[in-house]
């Protein structure tokens, strides 16, 4: 009988400290990818669409992928995105466009253009791993002009995750997407082809 008291006060006491304690406090992460101004043309003008995404890929809750189960796209209890990754990634092709050209219209403005850049997010994750963990974007986009696709490429990009910390993370995702708009900025005005995998 004194076991069985002894048990129950034990199993009080722990869900009580569990309680005092309480659960981890969700961390919000922003980001603000940014493009160093360039001398932009007058022409051809640009209007990107609102940026779709596959699946939990375009939601607010932070996904992840373990190296030992890659199909499994897990998302973190307590780590978010102060905005759903197509926004960010609307945004960010905006910016880099307006390095550039200096006519860009962005989603929120449903303007004629000479040209349209419709994109679709196929990765914005974390990927875990036994080495390192880094952060990655992957994108299709497709260049549309008088109706019709006359371009689409594609552009994934990997970062290094330093540590644990929500800034850091957010830092590593930034620096991804920086580098996947450059190199479709990149593409659209000297007419290339990126089909990056990863």
């Amino acid at each position: 009988m004194k076991t069985v008291a002894l048990a129950l006060a034990t199993l009080f006491t722990l869900s009580g400290c569990a309680a005092v304690k309480g659960a981890d406090k969700p961390v919000t992460m922003r980001l603000s990818p940014a493009f160093a101004a360039g001398k932009p043309t007058a022409s051809p003008t640009f209007s990107v669409a609102p940026v779709q995404a596959r699946g939990v890929t375009g939601g607010l809750r932070y996904a992840y992928v373990d190296a030992a189960a890659p199909r499994e796209i897990r998302q973190a209890a307590t780590l978010f995105w102060e905005e759903p990754p197509p926004t960010v990634i609307a945004r960010a092709i905006v910016a880099g466009l307006r390095t550039r050209y200096a006519q860009v219209a962005g989603p929120e403005l449903a303007l004629s253009a000479d040209r349209r850049v419709v994109a679709v997010i196929d990765r914005f994750e974390e990927e875990v791993s036994g080495v390192d963990t880094r952060a990655t974007v992957a994108f299709d986009v497709t260049q549309v002009s008088g109706g019709k696709a006359i371009w689409a490429g594609r552009y994934c990009v990997t970062r290094p995750i330093g540590a644990a910390a929500g800034s850091i993370r957010a830092e590593a995702f930034e620096a991804a997407i920086e580098a996947a708009v450059a190199a479709l900025v990149q593409d659209i005005a000297t007419g290339s082809v990126t089909a990056a995998d990863c």
